[in-house]
């Protein structure tokens, strides 16, 4: 790589560097340019940059504390970018909006006029339509700035200061929570509630070791600005707490609607949801949940919600339905439970002061906090005794004059101007030149008796002010007195009382999805084309309507709480609940919506598993599964059985393999057989097998089979067969004259499988087999 460097004014320079040495350090300095100035915040105020700038500039640069008057966005964000963060207005404004949201902080730190977004998701007013300024929690992050308790660093372009970190007062942090993503690396913390984390942090100060476990003592958990409940065990929430990372499952809380009078049983009110899940979206998953009935409890939706009552998403439900029952499935299947990804990652101070992003516990937060607490309320007193001691100085010197009043006046009255008063005053005096500026700049009245008192009378309260703080920096015990007093006062004033409430996973009822479908008789049509349809009655297979080119493979009779198998050609079969198959009297939808079909795929054959049409298991003696089995036939002539067991419960959409095939070969037929029965299998080349169905083994999972008919003319492949269960069963076909012609089981005598069968023609080949139409079950006789 060629990179181009000027140096001591001589002109341009070629060097060659390693492409991926410059690569890797340029990525680099991106990543830690993206992890310290945009996407973790800093453990001792909680604050990203942006927010930092945006705070600073509200309350240093424009004055906009809480008792000011609101200042358009526009204004703000302008002078965020202009003078300390030169990124887009769009990412500041956004910033400034987080931070005046409700739903968002658990205490806000904007107090905004305008549209700044809602709960139910819709995006705040243009930054020329709003107007912000601070509240009284923001201040409290910053308002010891004056008291130089943190140090500054020029902005971009050097002409202002602005503070590194916030001098906050309480752990900003764990109160309002944050989200961020940078390089390798992602935080996500939840909000707490202000009076339990102060609570926390004075337990630290006096105990110092504590455990996180007798921290959670006093901090019980996150606490979210919209509420909810958190149904994580508390020992899941200790460990997050003590790794930094965890999983926290949150979810809404209802009651009855109690002001319907009777109708309460049939109402439901959702009066807390959890962090981040907006309501319109709530209320479309909830509306398709009605549209679809899926829920068939479910009657209607609604969103009640205003500022008065507060969140009121009402659900209403059929009379006798099971409250806790429709939640359970609304828990499962929408956002009113939701997982809070805990990610403790912030910027943590080293020892040489540099900043370095770290996972941390909840003790190391608080720890990090009342560190850097402890170090501002140092420099806090340092700055006022600072200030205290150039105070006294100045009333030391003027008590010195005021005990020689007379004469300095008449030094003052004689002196030809400032300077020579000055160093007049300053030979008859003990005084320096602060001092003596001071007694000249003193107004006329000042030098009366009573004002004399009052200066003596304020020197005696600053020097015992001096000393008493001299005697708080002089010991490190009395220093965090001071931290813990000033704590206990924030506590004092944090009444607001926890929104989200603690539960524990035993609240969790197991899902059953069966309870929430209502058991109704149905036929399930495949059509071979690969459609499917519920439909309630059939009187006749002519009657149902098919695509063109379309015909029916097969119609499976079952009820709603039974599922469906579907066995393809490839080998695969597919099990899915018959529920979720649409009702429809037109031509359905296709399988593939439901199942991932290979290309090229055909289906073979549909079952159900209703017992009141498919038998139910039962163990055989010396066979590897149980009752009933499948008969599986392939195009190159080998067979299994294999037990429907293994197929009853639902697949995911990628199905199971019941068959596995040669290159080349397919599946052709599949059935349900019992050891009874013989069966016919036909090639294309007019070959005809009979044997019977116990000479088939069977299989403990998927395999190749055994040979059934073998096939000794090219080219020649099994077309299919045909289970011969009454002496009238026969097998029917279409020759390659379109002639139909049938094979009876008398003529045919049963062999050994395995053979090359019998040739049923010498001149003509078989083009086809002729399935027999699928039955139709009468559910009256079930009903009955």
């Amino acid at each position: 790589m060629v990179s181009r460097s000027a140096a001591n004014g001589d002109e341009d320079q070629i060097q060659f560097v390693s492409i991926s040495d410059e690569t890797r350090r340029r990525y680099l300095n991106y990543a830690m340019s993206v992890i310290m100035s945009r996407a973790l915040p800093d453990v001792r105020d909680g604050l990203k940059p942006v927010h930092r700038r945006i705070l600073y500039v509200m309350y240093h640069e424009l004055g906009l504390t809480a008792d000011a008057k609101f200042v358009k966005c526009a204004r703000i964000v302008g002078d965020v970018i202009g003078k300390f963060h030169p990124h887009g207005d769009v990412a500041a404004y956004d910033a400034l909006v987080r931070m005046a949201q409700d739903f968002t902080l658990r205490e806000p730190l904007v107090h905004g006029q305008g549209n700044f977004g809602s709960i139910i998701g819709l995006p705040p007013a243009a930054q020329r339509y709003t107007e912000a300024k601070l509240t009284r929690r923001a201040e409290q992050l910053m308002e010891e700035l004056r008291y130089e308790t943190v140090d500054t660093r020029t902005n971009y372009d050097g002409t202002r200061d602005e503070p590194v970190v916030m001098p906050a007062q309480f752990p900003n942090l764990l109160v309002n929570g944050t989200q961020g993503i940078a390089v390798g690396m992602a935080t996500n913390m939840p909000p707490h509630n202000l009076g339990e984390v102060l609570r926390a942090c004075i337990f630290m100060i006096e105990n110092p070791e504590a455990s996180v476990a007798q921290v959670m003592g006093k901090l019980k958990g996150p606490d979210f600005p919209l509420g909810g409940r958190i149904v994580t065990d508390r020992t899941e929430l200790r460990q997050a707490y003590e790794e930094g990372r965890g999983s926290i499952k949150v979810r809404a809380e209802w009651k009855l609607d109690t002001e319907r009078g009777k109708e309460s049983k049939n109402r439901i009110v959702v009066h807390t949801i959890p962090y981040g899940v907006e309501t319109g979206p709530l209320m479309n998953a909830l509306g398709e949940i009605r549209d679809s009935r899926k829920l068939p409890q479910l009657v209607d939706v609604a969103d009640e919600s205003n500022d008065k009552l507060g969140m009121r998403i009402i659900l209403e439900i059929k009379p006798g339905s099971d409250p806790a029952a429709v939640m359970a499935y609304c828990y499962k299947h929408t956002k009113l439970e939701d997982n809070f990804a805990y990610n403790a990652t912030c910027l943590v101070p080293e020892e040489n002061g540099a900043l370095v992003p770290k996972r941390c516990s909840l003790t190391e937060i608080l720890r990090y906090f009342l560190d850097f607490r402890f170090a501002t309320v140092r420099r806090r007193f340092e700055y006022q005794l600072r200030q205290l001691e150039r105070r006294i100085h100045i009333l030391r010197g003027f008590a010195i004059v005021f005990d020689g009043l007379d004469k300095a006046i008449k030094i003052i009255r004689s002196s030809d101007g400032k300077a020579d008063a000055a160093e007049k005053l300053m030979k008859a005096f003990p005084l320096d030149a602060e001092q003596t500026n001071a007694i000249l700049e003193l107004q006329l009245y000042r030098i009366s008796q009573l004002e004399i008192g009052r200066i003596r009378q304020e020197l005696a309260e600053k020097e015992a002010e001096a000393d008493r703080i001299r005697k708080i920096l002089a010991s490190d015990k009395k220093l965090w007195g001071e931290v813990q007093k000033e704590l206990q006062a924030l506590e004092e004033a944090a009444t607001e009382r926890r929104r989200t409430a603690i539960g524990s996973s035993e609240e969790i009822a197991e899902f059953d999805p069966q309870a929430y479908i209502v058991r109704e008789n149905t036929n399930v049509v495949i059509s071979t084309d690969g459609w499917v349809r519920r439909i309630g009655k059939i009187s006749s297979i002519d009657k149902l309507r098919m695509r063109d080119g379309d015909e029916v493979l097969s119609i499976v009779p079952c009820s709603t709480l039974d599922n469906l198998i579907v066995f393809a050609n490839d080998g695969t079969a597919y099990t899915l609940p018959a529920d979720q198959i649409p009702a429809s009297t037109g031509y359905g939808e296709p399988l593939a919506k439901h199942v991932k079909l290979s290309d090229g795929v055909d289906l073979v054959a549909a079952l159900g598993t209703d017992p009141r049409i498919t038998p139910a298991d039962s163990e055989v003696e010396d066979q590897p599964g149980p009752a009933p089995y499948l008969f599986i036939a392939t195009a190159l002539g080998q067979v299994m059985r294999l037990s429907l067991s293994l197929f009853r419960l639902p697949s995911t959409k990628n199905g199971r393999r019941y068959c596995r095939l040669a290159e080349g070969d397919k599946v052709v037929h599949v059935q349900i057989v019992n050891d009874p029965e013989t069966i016919f299998l036909i090639s294309q080349a007019a070959r005809l097998i009979h044997f019977a169905v116990q000479e088939v083994p069977v299989l403990g999972s998927a395999g190749r089979g055994v040979r059934g008919l073998k096939l000794s003319e090219k080219g020649d492949k099994v077309l299919g067969a045909q289970i011969l269960a009454r002496p009238s069963d026969a097998l029917r076909v279409i020759n390659e004259n379109d002639k139909e012609l049938s094979f009876g089981q008398m003529k045919y005598a049963v062999t050994g499988r395995g053979g090359k069968g019998i040739k049923t023609s010498q001149r003509t080949s078989i083009k086809r087999i002729i399935r027999p139409e699928p039955p139709l079950v009468d559910w009256n006789q079930f009903e009955s």
